[in-house]
């Protein structure tokens, strides 16, 4: 599960940046309308990329907060997921919200409500906060997965034991 993850990190990553350069190459206005359908398509990549990257570091969290529990382990491992999971939501969250913002005020920088250099502006912070929270996200996925390994075999040799 952590590589399809981070696969949907990548992917999404990788169709925000390409709607971005493609928004500087809109030669006319069945451009522009491809445009919003790949950025619509990208913010849902994104946003669900994200939310299932938070959803399985609970789970995993979960699992190990109930292996230490069963087995008398060090309540550090407990610790370190939680740490994770902070780390993760605030970041995901982040991006989310930025990822949303910029495609929702795109239609205002298409009926010319406001300036277009607001809307590529607030583009490229998306991508920056987005390419930062998919980096800790790889990070912490690989990191809660390796000690999810590590706290499983602990529980498993504490149960052969008994």
């Amino acid at each position: 599960m952590t590589g399809i993850l981070i696969a949907f990190d990548f992917a999404s990553m990788l169709l925000l940046g390409w709607v971005f350069v493609a928004g500087f190459y809109i030669p006319n206005a069945a451009g522009i309308a491809a445009h919003i359908r790949l950025a619509l398509i990208a913010t849902a990549l994104s946003v669900f990329a994200h939310s299932m990257t938070m959803m399985y570091v609970v789970a995993v969290g979960r699992m190990i907060r109930e292996a230490v529990e069963k087995a008398s382990l060090n309540d550090k491992y407990v610790a370190q997921t939680k740490s994770y999971r902070k780390v993760v939501f605030r970041y995901a969250s982040i991006a989310m919200l930025f990822v949303m913002m910029n495609t929702i005020l795109a239609g205002g920088a298409h009926t010319k409500m406001f300036p277009l250099w607001v809307h590529t502006a607030l583009a490229i912070v998306t991508l920056v906060l987005n390419a930062y929270s998919v980096y800790l996200e790889i990070r912490y996925l690989i990191t809660n997965h390796l000690l999810g390994h590590h706290v499983a075999q602990e529980y498993s040799a504490t149960q052969d034991k008994h």
